[in-house]
């Protein structure tokens, strides 16, 4: 075999162990789940459900109930529809969360404190708290970079 050969035969080898430990394999079954879910997953490395859920379950939901402040709930099962593609009571010319761009979701404008630069108002987010950890905000920002996946 030559070097050239043994390459293209190595690299389709990689492809295939890759496409097998992702689970997407052709007749390869998640229990239920997609193989566009599993894709999706794997890309964004960030789960709405498993990563960002309860970063809103710890610092948001306190406040962001039932009717919620600014109209918006962060409980589980209500938020994502609440906030991806949805527009910002508080700036007329950004989303909550505008899937795929991060630095026009108002969201991360209110949990960076950049609020009113971003033509919006009140207070940084999570209010009468400790700013959220730069880990947890660069959560959020992959989650919204990857398209926002309701996974």
């Amino acid at each position: 075999m030559t070097k050239q050969t043994s390459g293209v035969f190595l690299a389709t080898i990689a492809a295939a162990l890759g496409i097998f430990v992702l689970g997407i394999a052709p007749g390869c079954s998640s229990g239920g789940s997609s193989n566009t879910t599993a894709a999706t997953t794997a890309a964004s490395g960030v789960s709405f459900s498993k990563n960002i859920q309860p970063i809103f379950n710890s610092n948001c939901v306190v406040c962001h109930q039932g009717a919620g402040q600014a109209g918006l709930t962060l409980e589980p099962n209500l938020s994502y529809s609440k906030l991806v593609g949805v527009p910002s009571t508080q700036s007329a010319t950004e989303q909550r969360v505008k899937a795929g761009a991060p630095d026009q979701s108002y969201l991360l404008a209110k949990l960076n404190g950049t609020q009113v630069a971003a033509g919006g108002s009140g207070a940084q987010m999570p209010y009468g708290a400790a700013p959220l950890s730069a880990s947890n905000i660069s959560l959020i920002q992959q989650w919204i970079a990857a398209g926002a996946p309701n996974n």
